[in-house]
């Protein structure tokens, strides 16, 4: 049993509740009413040019910043100039979060506009993918 003075464990049990219906009614996948088939010729030319978009944004943001350890190399030694660490901080605290926000943005706007044209050339009038 327990030793003199300590409390009692207790447990407390209950009937098992039903989980919780999830916030708001599930929305069925998107899918596209002219082409529902995954190999259609459609379907693979979205995700070629997202693809493409993708390596395209990756090339970017590589040419963009992949240089900084090369520059920051050619910077003085902080030893002998501490002005020097002072301006690698700067560029990687905060110079470089824009350019990764703006190039995060094009991206997204980019692959919308895909998904967009994607639906418009299936011959869908309305303009929307089965919502």
């Amino acid at each position: 049993m327990s030793a003199p003075g300590t409390p009692r464990r207790e447990v407390v049990t209950g009937a098992p509740r039903a989980p919780r219906p999830a916030h708001g009614p599930a929305r069925p996948a998107r899918t596209h009413p002219a082409d529902p088939a995954i190999g259609s010729p459609a379907l693979r030319s979205l995700m070629r040019r997202q693809l493409r978009l993708g390596l395209g944004t990756f090339a970017l943001l590589l040419a963009l910043l992949g240089p900084l350890p090369l520059a920051f190399a050619a910077l003085p030694d902080p030893a002998t100039r501490p002005g020097s660490a002072a301006v690698v901080w700067a560029v990687l605290g905060v110079a470089v979060y824009p350019v990764l926000v703006l190039i995060g943005r094009w991206y997204v706007v980019r692959a919308e506009r895909n998904e967009r044209d994607s639906v418009r050339d299936t011959g869908d009038p309305a303009g929307r993918a089965g919502r």
